[in-house]
């Protein structure tokens, strides 16, 4: 067990937010957490990252080393796109010709182009923004890695391309990663498990093992275990928060 939430709690000005929440993550698992907008989300994976203390329960970490990528990319402005990358490699006492190997060789798995390795965060779009937050958070080999929605400012296309580097990445490297959003068919698409957090205070609503491995199930499977589970009971606060979103 690389990660274990047990009967966490947590509110925020004394609103309950969630109650007596358990989560787990193992060696080379990567957990989908879904739900309606508002539900918690982000304040679990922060929870788990350790960003932020819970009110209730504990956490439980045997693990090495951890990175997040958030829905921002959270760039330094001031430093280029290598730099960026290499940024958490100095608190692990790199040096700096490791530094820059290290920043180079993660460049080029995320598709960054030599020459982008120069610019700094304004002079690149936001999909290659989200590139340099990827490869810093694998510049320092984490052992679990944590996304906090981190496409969902991206168009269709660069998603599904972004989606493919995690994909291609967690096979390769063998991390464990919580992975949050909102998204039902990118859920599908990237991870092993999918875990739906209840819109009440309740906690989780389900967990659900998806068959196949990510990055084996095409289009025509992602869609029917989506129109599946969207019939499922315990999908309907996320589909109804949809729904209400739309309108």
């Amino acid at each position: 067990m690389k990660l274990a939430l047990e009967s966490v709690g947590h509110a925020f000005l004394g609103r309950p937010v969630f109650e007596k929440l358990d989560l787990s993550l193992v060696e080379g698992e990567v957990v989908a957490l879904i739900g309606p907008s508002g539900c918690g989300k982000t304040t679990v994976l922060q929870i788990a990252a350790g960003l932020i203390d819970p009110l209730r329960g504990r956490v439980r970490r045997a693990y090495r080393r951890h990175a997040v990528v958030f829905q921002e990319p959270r760039l330094l402005p001031w430093m280029t796109a290598r730099d960026n990358i290499a940024y958490g490699l100095c608190a692990i006492g790199a040096s700096a010709t490791a530094r820059v190997e290290v920043a180079e060789r993660r460049a080029r798995e995320v598709g960054l182009h030599p020459e982008d390795l120069d610019k700094f965060p304004v002079e690149l779009s936001g999909g290659m923004r989200q590139r340099v937050a990827v490869a810093r958070a694998l510049a320092v080999d984490p052992d679990v890695v944590f996304f906090d929605e981190p496409f969902t400012a991206v168009d269709v296309g660069l998603k599904r391309a972004l989606q493919d580097l995690v994909i291609e990445a967690a096979a390769r490297e063998h991390f464990s990663a919580l992975f949050v959003t909102h998204d039902l068919a990118e859920a599908v698409r990237v991870a092993h498990r999918l875990v739906v957090l209840s819109g009440s205070v309740e906690g989780l609503a389900a967990s659900r093992v998806i068959e196949g491995k990510p990055g084996e199930r095409n289009d025509r499977i992602v869609f029917e275990m989506v129109e599946t589970w969207s019939r499922d009971p315990a999908f309907h606060a996320l589909f109804d928060g949809e729904r209400e979103r739309i309108r």
